[in-house]
C-alpha cells in the first residue's frame, strides 16, 4: 500500500492524528500511525522550524505515551526522557515491528467494537442522535453569528456532551486550518473553542501552536501562560514554553523580570522546577 505521507503537511496530518488517538485512548491506532511517522520522516524535506516543532512536539507525545495506561499494558513501564530523541525513535519502531501483529490485531477489535458501538446507537437512539446533533450545530451556527452568549445558555449549558461536541468541532476546524496553513482561520476556530471551554488547557496549547506557525511568538507564549497557569503540571505545555524561550531571547529575559514580580511567570517557573 502506498504511502499516505508525501509531504511536511502530510506528515503533520498524520502525527497530529497519532497524538488525536493517544487522547482518545485509541494506543494500538496510535502507535501503527505513529510508526508511519517515524519510517517516513527522514524523507520529508523540512525546514529548520518545521524539524523544531515537529521534534518538539515528538518529545511531548513520547512521554504522554510512556505515561499511558493502555501502553504500559501492552509494553510495561518505560521512560523516553533519558536518552537522544533519535535514539528513542528507532527503540520504540523496533518495540512496534516486533509487535505489530499483536496491535494490528487490536486496531481490528477497537474497531468493531466502535462500528458495534456506532450501530447499537443508530439502532435504539436515532431519534435523539439525531436531536443531539442539531443541538450541536445550532449551538454552532450561533456563534458563528457572533451570538455566543444565546448559544451557551440555551444550549451548551444544557448538556456536558453538546459542549464537547462544539469543542471538537472548533478544534478540528482549528487543526485542519492549520493543515493548510491558513493560521488567521486556525486561530479564530481556536479562538471560539476556548469561549466555550475557557478552563481547557489542551485548547490554549493548540492556540499557542497556531500562533507560532503564524510567526507569533509573543502570542503564543501567552497562551501558553494561559494553559500553564490551568494546570502548571503540563508536559507539552512547559516543554513548548522553554523552547519559545529560547527563540525569543526577549521575552526570556522579561519572564525572569515577572518572577521576581511575582507575576504569572513565577507559577510557571516554580511548575518547571
Amino acid at each position: 500500500m502506498a504511502s499516505s505521507i508525501n509531504n511536511i503537511t502530510e506528515l503533520f496530518h498524520k502525527f497530529h492524528t497519532c497524538e488525536m488517538n493517544l487522547k482518545q485512548g485509541k494506543i494500538a491506532a496510535c502507535l501503527i500511525g505513529f510508526k508511519e511517522v517515524i519510517e517516513k520522516s527522514p524523507a520529508i524535506p523540512k525546514s529548520d522550524r518545521e524539524k523544531g516543532e515537529l521534534n518538539l512536539g515528538i518529545e511531548g507525545f513520547l512521554k504522554a505515551l510512556s505515561a499511558h495506561k493502555k501502553f504500559t499494558e501492552i509494553f510495561g513501564e518505560m521512560s523516553f526522557g533519558d536518552t537522544d530523541l533519535e535514539t528513542n525513535l528507532e527503540f520504540i519502531k523496533s518495540m512496534i515491528v516486533a509487535q505489530e501483529q499483536e496491535i494490528v490485531s487490536r486496531v481490528q477489535k477497537d474497531e468493531e467494537a466502535a462500528e458495534g458501538k456506532r450501530l447499537d446507537i443508530a439502532s435504539i437512539e436515532p431519534k435523539n442522535k439525531e436531536e443531539f446533533e442539531g443541538k450541536i450545530e445550532e449551538a454552532i451556527k450561533l456563534i458563528n453569528e457572533g451570538k455566543l452568549s444565546q448559544a451557551m445558555v440555551e444550549i451548551i449549558n444544557t448538556s456536558e456532551n453538546i459542549r464537547e461536541g462544539v469543542i471538537l468541532h472548533y478544534n478540528a476546524m482549528g487543526m485542519k486550518s492549520r493543515e493548510i496553513k491558513q493560521f488567521d482561520e486556525a486561530i479564530a476556530n481556536y479562538s471560539k473553542a476556548i469561549s466555550v471551554s475557557p478552563e481547557d488547557e489542551n485548547l490554549h496549547y493548540n492556540m499557542a501552536r497556531a500562533y507560532f506557525d503564524a510567526g507569533k511568538l509573543d502570542n503564543a507564549q501567552e497562551y501558553l501562560g494561559m494553559a500553564l497557569k490551568l494546570n502548571p503540571e503540563f508536559k507539552e505545555g512547559k516543554a513548548f514554553f522553554n523552547y519559545l524561550l529560547k527563540l525569543n531571547p526577549t521575552n526570556e529575559n522579561k519572564s525572569k523580570s515577572e518572577k521576581k514580580k511575582g507575576g504569572i511567570f513565577q507559577k510557571i517557573f516554580k511548575s518547571k522546577k
